[in-house]
């Protein structure tokens, strides 16, 4: 992890700026390129693999009071913003009772996971994992969006994006994966964006 050690301009800034990591500003680049939160409205969205929160908490700054955001994760957030429109679920989204708390606060317009498995150092086992997480997630998200809803999810780049494209593409109007600017440069993981949820 020697590429790792230096704190970059992302992690400065974030420190900066309250957040617990340097990953809020891919989900900021990502909301800002595709046009996923419009102003005015109240949205309700879903924030999967959540911790340490930092995802969560940029959502709920722009939301600034308007809509709600429910977040779960199997660790506990680093954050503890004092907001009414905000739920925080501790557990796996494997867990039925789990989904169908969350089925209970959607329909959401817009899902987003910056969940990642627990890295071993194979690349081709962490690329599976990654895999059968975004699998699991999209599987949710296809059960919790609103007509029209867009989802985000973080996947280790390993040549099943494009049959998870395909078949994104098969229930959004668009989809497509996407690389922000704040990917660490030896970082193989990209996202998968679609939009225009087709219920």
């Amino acid at each position: 992890m020697a590429g790792y050690e230096k704190p970059d301009f992302w992690t400065l800034k974030a420190k900066k700026e309250g957040y617990p990591a340097r990953s809020v500003y891919k989900l900021e680049e990502i909301v800002a390129k595709f046009g996923l939160m419009k102003a005015g409205g109240s949205p309700a969205i879903l924030d999967i693999g959540a911790a340490p929160g930092s995802w969560s908490l940029w959502i709920l700054r722009k939301l600034a009071g308007a809509g709600k955001l429910a977040a779960v994760d199997i660790q506990d957030l680093g954050i503890a913003p004092p907001d009414a429109n905000f739920t925080f679920i501790k557990g796996s989204i494997l867990d039925e009772a789990i989904r169908a708390r969350l089925r209970e606060l959607g329909p959401y317009s817009l899902v987003v996971s910056d969940a990642a498995p627990s890295t071993t150092g194979n690349r081709l086992v962490d690329q599976s994992r990654s895999e059968e997480l975004v699998e699991s997630v999209m599987g949710l998200g296809l059960e919790v969006l609103a007509p029209g809803g867009s989802l985000v999810m973080k996947i280790f780049q390993g040549g099943e994006e494009k049959r998870l494209i395909t078949a994104l593409k098969g229930r959004f109007a668009q989809a497509r994966a996407f690389k922000p600017e704040a990917c660490r440069a030896i970082s193989f993981e990209t996202y998968l964006v679609a939009t225009g949820f087709k219920r």
